[in-house]
């Protein structure tokens, strides 16, 4: 290939490249970091003896995030409070609800679900589950990649496979339930209504607020629609639930929204539907992880 060639062949693949680099790490700048040192390996590489060039960068990215979260796992397991991934925007509507096994849709979602599943496996067996499903690499080359026997290979898939089907939501929503119920939670959180917002959630529904330890935040994840509806009635009744201007944006796949002052934003919120109630609530406060949405909204000049 010229030079030319190869960079139309890494562009062509970018998109699929960060997703990945995405789901493995949970931050869009590590993201970002990773596939731009995937591009400068592959810009080095005689690209004439690569037979397949998705398979080598997915490999290459995987690799590379696997580096990347043993560098930050003292990091990880210090955090202050509950962690979440960074809230991406995604501008494209998902066509379907994502299926289990089906490469095309595993390939393209960044559900907070499926990162939220992604976080309680080993980086390994992310990136067996991930270069398995979404870039349906063969068994073989997955263990030479991860040193791992193809045996072991197949049962870290098995075990992410099972580990998705038992958590992710069992009945997935369109658009418009979940901003119907986006909606009807900001209105029940603004007024502080306990019984509104216990009637929005599922009886084990759960909220996650990351505050990273530098912004106010809850400390442990709290379960059950009447804790978590006293939690926010509580918030509301002490001072605004929601503070600034209320602005709906696509975060992770699905219709969210975030809380904007002038310069700053305060929160993004997005969530999981079971049964048309609410199943989940993420919360993300650490301003360090909202920075890079600052920009998404404010109206072009």
């Amino acid at each position: 290939m010229t030079k030319t060639d190869d960079t139309q062949t890494f562009e062509q693949f970018r998109p699929d490249l960060l997703r990945l680099a995405y789901r493995m790490t949970g931050g869009q700048a590590d993201a970002e970091d990773i596939v731009q040192d995937a591009w400068l390996r592959w810009h080095r590489t005689r690209t004439d003896d690569v037979r397949n060039a998705r398979a080598w960068l997915s490999r290459t990215v995987a690799r590379l995030a696997i580096d990347h979260l043993r560098k930050v796992k003292t990091r990880r397991e210090t955090y202050v409070g509950p962690w979440l991934p960074e809230p991406v925007v995604t501008d494209v509507p998902v066509a379907h609800p994502p299926l289990p096994g089906d490469a095309l849709e595993i390939a393209q979602d960044v559900s907070m679900a499926l990162m939220m599943i992604l976080e309680t496996l080993k980086p390994e067996e992310r990136a067996a589950f991930l270069l398995r499903a979404a870039f349906e690499l063969p068994y073989a080359e997955l263990a030479t990649e991860l040193g791992k026997s193809e045996d072991a290979c197949r049962q870290m898939v098995s075990r992410a496979r099972t580990r998705l089907r038992q958590n992710r939501p069992r009945f997935e929503a369109t658009d418009q339930q979940h901003e119907d119920l986006l909606l009807a939670f900001a209105g029940a959180a603004q007024a502080g209504d306990t019984a509104a917002l216990t009637n929005l959630m599922t009886p084990h529904a759960k909220l996650t607020s990351d505050g990273g330890g530098k912004v106010s935040a809850a400390l442990r994840v709290i379960e059950g629609a009447a804790n978590v509806a006293s939690l926010v009635a509580h918030i509301a009744g002490t001072a605004s639930a929601l503070p600034g201007d209320i602005m709906p944006m696509r975060i992770n796949g699905r219709p969210g929204f975030i809380v904007a002052s002038k310069n700053a934003i305060d929160a993004s919120y997005s969530i999981d539907v079971e049964n048309g109630r609410i199943a989940a609530i993420y919360v993300m406060r650490n301003p360090d992880k909202l920075a890079h949405l600052l920009a998404r909204s404010k109206p072009a000049e």
